[in-house]
Order: C-alpha cells, then structure tokens, then sequence
C-alpha cells in the first residue's frame, strides 16, 4: 500500500509542473518498451567500467587535445575542494557525490572549450570544476538539473559551487527532455564540450547523446 502511496505522490509532483510532464510521459513508456533490457547491473558496469578506465592525460591524448610532449596543467585548487566541501555539509539534501573532477577540469582547459552544456548538478561538484576551467578559458556553463522529486532540494542544487564563479553559470531547473535543448538553445546551437551525468538509463542516454552530439 505505501508503495502505491508513493506513487500517487510522485505523479501529483510531476501533474503540478507542466514542463516536466515529457518526462514524465517518457519514465512511464520504459515500463513497455523493452529499453532496460539493455541495462547492465551496477557491478557489471562497474566491472566493464574498470577494464575501460585509463588516466586522465592517456585520456586527453588519446581525443588529441593533449600532445604527446605535454604535459598537464595543475590541477583543481585544493583550496576550492575544501571550501566545497564545508558548503556540501550544510545541504538539507543527501545527494550524489563528486565525480573525476580532474579529468572535467583538465578536459576543459586542454581544449580550451568556452562553450560548455552538463546535465545532472546535485551539490554541484562538476560545476564547481567546470567553471573553475572556464575562468581561465574565459567561457561559460549551462546546466541542467531536475529537482529530485518530493526531496525540496532546489536549494541545495550547486551548494558547493562559490559565489565568485556563478557569473558565467546558468542552471537549468528541468528534465533533460526540455532542459538540453534550451541549454544547447543558449549557445546558438553549437557547444565545445558536454558532461553528461543525469539520466543515465539506456532509454534516457539515447535521448540525450545524439543531441549534444550533434
């Protein structure tokens, strides 16, 4: 009964903000439509992810925005990732933690990208890398996040990014199914660089590579 209860909640969250209903629409069509049939368990991709994995400067060779005689520029400040931390510890919300903030710093910076869309931002530890990247490329981030359904944590979305790079952000508060292209829409279009980490089911990944992509 409480799942059913759930549910309900869930659906009246989504009724009551118009613009998440193609969304919406798309999580109800998963249900039928055979996309998770493609979907590996967390510890295969897990497994698959790490015979995969090599450094981040193999990483930015191997794309050609890094010489084969050059070497990588410092890394993210430790100072920053301090202080971010201490914000991400006065969130309301649990959410995800930081993923390869170097490797989203160095690739920024590497190919001195200035236009540059992400999608997921929860403490905003991504963001934080990215414009902290773009400050030196003198560019600018778009991104797009959804609140978590019934969690209230719009506020603490990009906690820990710090006021003095906010000017060259701006968030997206919607699903990827409207948030991407109006993102893409601020850059006339065109973008350098995308980082993609919301919703990463097959169905939700189909979605969204081809029009970043392209």
């Amino acid at each position: 009964m409480s799942a059913i209860l759930e549910k309900v909640k869930t659906t009246i969250w989504f009724a009551q903000r118009p613009s998440f209903w193609p969304h919406m629409v798309a999580l109800a069509r998963r249900q039928f439509d055979g996309s998770k049939a493609y979907e590996l368990k967390a510890p295969e991709a897990a497994a698959w992810a790490e015979k995969q994995a090599v450094s981040v400067e193999e990483a930015l060779r191997a794309v050609g925005v890094l010489a084969a005689d050059e070497e990588l520029p410092e890394g993210l400040p430790k100072s920053m990732i301090a202080s971010g931390e201490t914000r991400a510890q006065q969130a309301s919300v649990t959410m995800g933690g930081a993923g390869d903030l170097d490797l989203i710093y160095q690739a920024i910076r590497t190919a001195k990208s200035k236009k540059v869309v992400e999608t997921g931002v929860a403490y905003g530890w991504s963001s934080m890398a990215a414009l902290a990247a773009l400050n030196d490329t003198d560019g600018a981030l778009v991104s797009v996040d959804m609140p978590y359904p019934k969690a209230n944590n719009e506020a603490d979305v990009g906690i820990v990014v710090p006021d003095e790079l906010r000017g060259r952000w701006t968030l997206i508060r919607e699903p990827d199914r409207n948030g991407i292209k109006k993102a893409l829409a601020k850059f006339g279009g065109t973008i350098d660089l995308a980082h993609f980490d919301s919703d990463k089911s097959y169905a939700g990944r189909m979605y969204a590579f081809p029009l970043l992509w392209d």
